[in-house]
């Protein structure tokens, strides 16, 4: 469903009755943007293409893009699937870079 469809008000619906749970939410990482970080890096670091790696997975290049980009949420067959195609475990891909 969409953002603003069915599931979004269901959603806003449950944290309005909770409020404790913007507190929980908002100390989630972003692991879309994670995800996406890692892809990007290990896929230039290996010197493949958006389109080579895309083809590997059996995804679209713009779903990679969007992934890369932190805006797409990756199925968990497209996080093993990207995984194995970089040569990682699935959960590196998860792990919050340290800060600098």
């Amino acid at each position: 469903m969409s953002r603003n469809g069915r599931a979004g008000s269901l959603f806003a619906c449950f944290v309005r009755k909770r409020p404790h749970i913007r507190g929980v939410l908002a100390k989630i990482p972003n692991f879309k943007q994670i995800v996406g970080t890692h892809v990007r890096n290990l896929r230039k670091s290996g010197n493949l293409s958006q389109e080579l790696l895309a083809d590997r997975c059996g995804i679209y290049r713009t779903y990679l893009s969007r992934i890369e980009m932190g805006q797409a949420n990756p199925t968990l067959l497209v996080l093993v699937a990207l995984a194995h195609s970089l040569n990682v475990q699935p959960f590196e891909l998860l792990i919050e870079p340290s800060p600098p």
